[in-house]
């Protein structure tokens, strides 16, 4: 990379890191406006309990002391210990059940980025028969119905009504087969259309004439041309897509039982585990924020024009 480059990967570690800092201070404002809290009245503790309680953790602080202590520690690496948990820090809670979280997500990104692309091709390649127009109607459905729809739907049919497929927890590789299912169905649709329509416009090119002029058939221009120069609208669409399954994965953890880090996060809503929520809030804030960094670093390596940019 040349001097540029380098000053554009600073730019963004720094808007990263900051970024960071801001993302902590306002989970931390946003939980003390919450209701309820870890410690407080509705929970059956002693007062003198709760008061002691309340001063270890620095609840009785105000909100600034408490922000900047939090920050301090992080700056440090230390995410804290979990209120509710005391055995457990935060570092482990998220290494726990980082595996699970991972996989899934992972395994749903596969099945995204490879159907997309077989669907879309595959509906340009097919234009104007039977097969571009049920992939065109599949993702006009995928895309009205939510995860909360496909869930337990799949749940009802594969579950219960043809018992052939396990409906909770992640024993095994058919029981990651509903969740992923699950997670993939909005993006997957998303992508198609976005890859369909790139296609599209890259089918209309003059370069596409010129090959098909020299006699290549239309299998090769579509795989050897038009797909090659199609790649930038799905790194722009990338960190969107990383977004949406992660945050898809919550309500996807919760529908399966899955004991990963989105179950985490919404026990630690139900107790108010405050250095649990904002640990975790920094975790997926910052895995999104780097590949989101990572991803315009490759549409720049990409595209000449936007090395050009200042």
């Amino acid at each position: 990379m040349n001097h540029s480059s380098w000053q554009h990967v600073a730019k963004k570690l720094f808007e990263l890191l900051t970024s960071l800092g801001f993302l902590a201070t306002l989970t931390f404002f946003l939980l003390r406006l919450l209701p309820g809290g870890p410690f407080d009245d509705d929970a059956a503790l002693n007062p003198l309990v709760r008061e002691r309680l309340q001063d270890h953790w620095g609840t009785s602080q105000n909100f600034l002391m408490q922000v900047l202590n939090y920050l301090a520690a992080l700056v440090r690496g230390d995410l804290g210990i979990s209120m509710i948990r005391p055995d457990r820090t935060v570092t482990d809670i998220i290494s726990q059940g980082l595996a699970k979280t991972f996989l899934l997500n992972s395994l749903a990104l596969i099945v995204v980025v490879f159907g997309a692309f077989a669907l879309a091709t595959g509906a340009i390649y097919w234009r104007g028969t039977w097969f571009e127009k049920s992939v065109d109607q599949l993702m006009v459905v995928l895309l009205s119905l939510p995860s909360l729809f496909w869930g337990p739907l799949l749940i009802y049919l594969f579950g219960f009504y043809w018992d052939i497929l396990p409906v909770a927890l992640l024993e095994g590789p058919q029981y990651y087969i509903l969740p992923v299912l699950t997670l993939s169905a909005r993006p997957i649709a998303s992508l198609v259309r976005l890859l369909k329509g790139s296609l599209e416009e890259n089918l209309a090119q003059d370069y596409v004439r010129t090959a098909k002029a020299k006699g290549l058939g239309a299998g090769a221009v579509l795989f050897k041309h038009i797909l090659r120069n199609s790649w930038m609208p799905f790194l722009s669409y990338a960190g969107p897509l990383l977004v949406g399954l992660l945050s898809g994965s919550f309500l996807v953890e919760m529908l399966f039982a899955v004991p990963g880090l989105g179950s985490e996060f919404i026990q630690a809503l139900n107790d108010r585990d405050y250095t649990v929520i904002v640990g975790l809030t920094l975790f997926y804030g910052s895995l999104l924020m780097t590949a989101n960094m990572l991803f315009d670093l490759l549409m720049r390596q990409a595209d000449p024009r936007l090395r050009e940019q200042a």
